[in-house]
């Protein structure tokens, strides 16, 4: 392993004290939020819009080159997809007992698109590019109000009349350089992947935009705004970095989830880089900061996350993409994948008697 790798791992994992990360890979939706969860049964109903959606409505209505058309009911049971699997929205939707889906085809200039809807269109959403001929799909793309790249432009769409019709166009604001960074290192090989996100869960892909995945770059262009990571995939040569938003506890003690920081300010003249220059630290997650007494004999969970305090990402994980170890998928099976770059971790009392030691895994 070269200096760097080394230098910068050490950087990531020097943390790793008392270290659990919480990290489930990437899933290819967005989860139902545990507040809309009771005895394990999904309570979503449909959302009044928000004001930035309501925002968007009315913008549409007032531009001329919006194209809209009617919203058509159909079922999850009559909803086909030329040549692709049924998103998992639909999936879900099923499982929970819901049928009714919107649908309507719209086309916006030289593009043509089906759009999918079930009753939440800021998750239950799903865009079929008629004219590319394939399903773009990427962390926030379950989302109407996302910025949805398709060919060479991003697309814009809304709910209008009552949520009757659906209206799309061609972005036409500023774009913005993103891009990855050595900061410093010496690094052959730096890329990155995925999608980042504005207040309001409005996201943006990061990457070459494919068929249900986005091929890393880079740099690329994106709409101007305020961001944070929605996942992000990142090479430093051999050295692959998984980060995301924080939703756990930020590094002052507080809730993630209800102070997020949008600190990826992309803007029409300035590129924003993002190089790992800021020094990560551990945020404990449990035991909460409201219990300080234990009984004797008591088992305490300890539970972390490593972030960056400045931009509150979460660091998901770190893997050596040089070596290979084999993971068992819990059914007979194993495959390979890449060595995850795990902490050791030690626990003492406060007199340096180590109570237990070892190897704690990301995930």
């Amino acid at each position: 392993m070269k200096p760097q790798y080394k230098l910068l791992i050490g950087l990531l994992v020097m943390a790793g004290f008392l270290f659990y990360l919480r990290h489930t890979p990437p899933p290819i939706e967005e989860p139902v939020s545990s507040e809309e969860v009771i005895e394990g049964v999904s309570t979503a109903q449909p959302l009044e819009l928000t004001e930035a959606q309501l925002a968007r409505a009315q913008a549409f209505e007032a531009d001329p080159k919006v194209v809209t058309t009617e919203l058509e009911e159909t079922t999850t049971q009559d909803t086909v997809i030329p040549g692709q699997i049924p998103p998992p929205f639909i999936q879900r939707m099923e499982q929970e007992g819901r049928t009714a889906v919107k649908v309507a085809k719209l086309t916006v200039e030289d593009r043509t698109v089906q759009l999918y809807l079930g009753d939440r269109p800021e998750r239950e959403f799903y865009l079929y590019d008629v004219t590319g001929g394939m399903g773009p799909y990427w962390w926030g793309a379950w989302n109407l109000y996302s910025y949805h790249k398709l060919g060479d432009h991003f697309y814009e769409f809304a709910l209008l009349d009552d949520g009757h019709k659906v209206g799309g166009r061609r972005y036409t604001g500023a774009l913005g350089t993103f891009k990855i960074g050595k900061g410093g290192r010496d690094l052959e090989k730096i890329e990155f992947r995925g999608s980042v996100m504005q207040e309001g869960r409005v996201s943006a892909p990061v990457g070459t935009v494919g068929d249900f995945t986005t091929d890393a770059v880079g740099e690329c262009q994106i709409p101007v705004g305020d961001y944070t990571a929605y996942y992000l995939a990142v090479t430093y040569d051999n050295l692959r970095i998984s980060i995301s938003h924080n939703y756990h506890t930020n590094a002052q003690g507080k809730p993630a989830m209800e102070n997020t920081v949008y600190g990826m300010s992309v803007r029409q003249d300035t590129p924003y880089v993002l190089d790992f220059s800021n020094d990560p630290v551990v945020v404990f997650d449990q035991p909460a900061l409201t219990e300080t007494s234990f009984a004797r004999g008591q088992e305490i969970e300890f539970a972390a996350v490593l972030v960056d305090p400045k931009l509150d990402v979460m660091i998901r994980g770190l893997d050596d993409s040089s070596v290979k170890e084999e993971q068992d998928l819990g059914n007979g099976e194993t495959y390979q994948r890449d060595k995850s770059l795990d902490p050791t971790v030690v626990i003492s009392r406060a007199n340096g008697e180590v109570v237990a030691e070892g190897t704690m895994p990301f995930g």
